[in-house]
């Protein structure tokens, strides 16, 4: 590129506008290179994160305020101290039907002393997903695959409570837990769990991201080789991930509105794919019928060159006629003179 060209710069808003719109902005887009598109990229994808994100925390706050209110209705009355917890219950109470898609299942029996006894109670009460035991002295989280294998976590409860409350709490009872709950002082593990639910999100709808549009920009690549049209795959990469962009704010309103009722799409991932992959061939097909007419202009120019060239030939012609004639008749008018005797 030479020093004198202006590069023309198209803002964040403006590329999601054109994206959606303007199907022939695509390849001045993509003239910003691979660079430009992958940043568009990571920006769109950070939106789409927040609102997941936002769904996220409402789900948690939802949950956290059906945990204190099952609590307070279903549990016996408990109290730890110094890292010990007891109850006035002596049954094992057993909850499966947890509404949270990362637990699975919890049992809460604070009888069991000994790893012995510990250990019997995880082989009845083991299921395939996450099981959450709740003993004496620590907290166990049981994750059992389909395939039979487990991974085990232990966890002490000062350690746990000092991780959510950032706090060392010495003694605490069943009205305290669920006042603790439903105060504000679960700001600060909202905002913990929101900022790394939103880093997990970004990383991986980024990777997500980056592999729908290479499928979409393979599929654009065969479409120009069916259509007979040459463009560099970087150029087709770039104009795959500007082809995602409706689909990206579908995605938002799809989570949106999912917030608020139980409709689903079965096939939104093919939909999602499909509508970019349209505004993609849409975008080459266009580029195909500009080529097509520029050809057809260089032709007519072409056809406009040659018509001029026999013109000026023709006039050559004349003109070398012209002169011809123009010779032989000066040659005729000179004559030869005789000498008098």
């Amino acid at each position: 590129m030479n020093k004198n060209e202006q590069v023309v710069k198209i803002n964040f808003f403006k590329k999601i506008w054109y994206s959606i719109t303007q199907f022939e902005k695509y390849p001045l887009m993509a003239t910003e290179g691979l660079g430009k598109a992958i940043k568009y990229l990571i920006k769109l994808t950070a939106i789409v994160s927040i609102f997941i994100m936002i769904g996220s925390l409402l789900q948690m706050k939802n949950l956290v305020d059906e945990l204190a209110k099952y609590i307070d209705e279903e549990i016996p009355e408990f109290s730890c101290l110094d890292g010990n917890l007891s109850m006035e219950s002596k049954d094992t109470i057993v909850i499966e039907d947890v509404q949270y898609d990362i637990v699975d299942k919890i049992v809460i029996n604070t009888l069991t002393e000994t790893q012995e006894q510990k250990n019997e109670m995880e082989k009845n009460n083991l299921t395939v997903g996450t099981t959450v035991f709740l003993f004496k002295d620590e907290i166990i989280l049981n994750i059992k695959t389909e395939n039979d294998e487990s991974v085990r976590q232990v966890f002490t409860y000062n350690d746990f409570v000092t991780s959510y409350t950032g706090q060392y709490i010495e003694k605490f009872d069943k009205t305290d837990f669920v006042q603790y709950l439903k105060s504000n002082k679960m700001l600060n593990f909202y905002a913990s769990y929101g900022i790394t639910v939103f880093i997990s999100l970004l990383i991986l709808n980024i990777i997500v991201a980056l592999l729908d549009s290479l499928e979409i920009a393979i599929l654009g690549w065969i479409t120009t080789t069916i259509a007979r049209i040459r463009i560099n795959f970087v150029a087709i990469y770039n104009m795959a991930v500007y082809s995602l962009t409706l689909s990206m704010i579908l995605n938002i309103l799809y989570i949106v509105m999912n917030y608020f009722t139980d409709f689903t799409i079965t096939y939104f991932q093919v939909a999602y794919i499909t509508i970019a992959y349209i505004y993609l061939a849409a975008t080459i097909f266009i580029l195909k019928d500009d080529l097509i007419k520029k050809m057809q202009e260089v032709e007519k120019i072409k056809q406009e060159q040659l018509k001029v060239r026999e013109e000026i030939k023709e006039e050559q012609e004349k003109k070398e006629e012209n002169k011809e004639e123009k010779k032989e008749e000066d040659d005729k008018g000179e004559e030869p003179q005789g000498s008098e005797t």
